[in-house]
């Protein structure tokens, strides 16, 4: 009953994107490649995009954040509205991932 009841709280708008079912996920946009992987955090997840042939540079977070949006476009949503982009090790990494 109680989980019923929970339910009826979310609306079906605010429910969570679901995680890759695999894993990293390949992405193509515009004739490239990128790597998308979503993963769960204490944010509620945690979206990766890399390059798959060359690292991201900490001036690319701009094309980072596209392939991010065509990610989650694919998944029915679209990069989390709060999720501010990280540069890590040729990586971007964005908080919330796709809402």
């Amino acid at each position: 009953m109680a989980l019923g009841l929970l339910s009826a709280c979310v609306g079906a708008g605010s429910r969570p994107m679901p995680l890759a079912e695999s894993g990293p996920v390949a992405v193509e946009l515009a004739g490239k490649s990128y790597i998308a992987d979503l993963q769960p955090s204490e944010a509620g997840a945690t979206l990766a995009m890399t390059r798959d042939a060359v690292a991201f540079g900490y001036d690319e977070g701009a094309e980072a954040k596209r392939a991010a949006a065509a990610f989650c476009a694919t998944r029915g949503g679209r990069v989390h509205p709060a999720a501010y982009g990280h540069f890590v090790a040729g990586a971007w990494v964005f908080k919330g991932g796709c809402a």
